[in-house]
């Protein structure tokens, strides 16, 4: 067991480096005092299990100064989605083994899909096999992230995406 002390140690030495099937372009940075005069990136992350949701988001800020993560439920999101969606550059939907096409999380992702504009949207999976990627591409999303992918692979695919790029699973690689 180690102290958290201890993480700041590992965050210095972070080196995110682009996931597989990653591909996109550049947009030029925000400028801000709070991350060495860029805003960070607005990281939506919406899952139903709250301490998933809060950890990762924790995680995810702790490791990476540039994005800044915030954590809520579907229920809430799809309530009022305008309002969830308010200042986010990018959202992270974590689907965990759910059918991207069926029941709540198949409501939040259509909603996300249609109606007015709104940030880019990807999914993380546990296991982001076929039906995924093929709900993925129906609805138009930005990247379908694996659950099991590195936390600073997941950061640099948050990072692509706001940029504008696309993040796709690696076929086969989770679909068992």
């Amino acid at each position: 067991m180690f102290g958290l002390d201890a993480l700041a140690g590992i965050r210095r030495d972070f080196m995110p480096r682009a996931p597989a099937g990653a591909r996109g372009g550049a947009h030029p940075p925000r400028s801000d005092e709070r991350t060495g005069g860029r805003t960070p990136i607005a990281v939506l992350l919406i899952d139903d299990r709250t301490l998933f949701g809060e950890s990762l988001a924790a995680a995810i800020n702790a490791f990476a100064p540039d994005v800044a993560a915030s954590h809520q439920r579907s229920s809430t999101a799809l309530a009022d989605l305008p309002a969830a969606l308010r200042g986010a550059d990018v959202v992270l939907v974590s689907i965990g083994r759910a059918d991207p096409a069926k029941g709540g999380i198949g409501q939040l992702l259509d909603a996300l899909s249609g109606g007015p504009p709104h940030p880019p949207v990807a999914v993380l999976a546990d296991r982001p096999g076929v039906a995924v990627a093929a709900a993925a591409t129906r609805l138009g999303l930005r990247g379908v992230l694996s659950g099991r992918m590195p936390l600073a692979e997941v950061i640099a695919a948050l990072r692509l995406i706001h940029k504008g790029g696309t993040v796709s699973p690696d076929p086969g690689s989770d679909s068992r």
